[in-house]
């Protein structure tokens, strides 16, 4: 029998294009951050589920395993509370954070589950 892992098992989440279009631009900055970063080794590389992530969604694949909806939704939730410029995404921020909350839970609308 397979192993049903966080690994493993993985969502579609159903995204209109702009919020597509958030989460690309909030893991590409997440990403290059480090690269930016006036002192980059203050800035912690970010874990390798959100690199997975990303090539996933650069790809126009919307598939995640849970492990990178976590990575996600730690990322949505830094920017959400970010006092910077993402304050003009906090509501668009906001409903990418409640549905991949949601597709963790295995409550969200539109969902497909391996």
């Amino acid at each position: 029998m397979p192993e049903n892992s966080e690994h493993t098992q993985s969502v579609t989440l159903s995204l209109p294009l702009e919020e597509q279009w958030t989460l690309h631009h909030v893991l590409l900055d997440r990403i290059e951050r480090e690269l930016t970063a006036t002192d980059p080794t203050t800035v912690d590389p970010p874990p390798v589920e959100v690199f997975q992530a990303f090539e996933t969604l650069d790809a126009g694949h919307t598939r995640f395993t849970i492990a990178q909806l976590d990575a996600i939704q730690a990322i949505l939730a830094e920017y959400h509370h970010s006092p910077t410029w993402w304050e003009l995404e906090r509501p668009r921020l906001e409903q990418l954070l409640h549905r991949v909350s949601r597709a963790i839970d295995g409550r969200g609308p539109a969902l497909s589950a391996d």
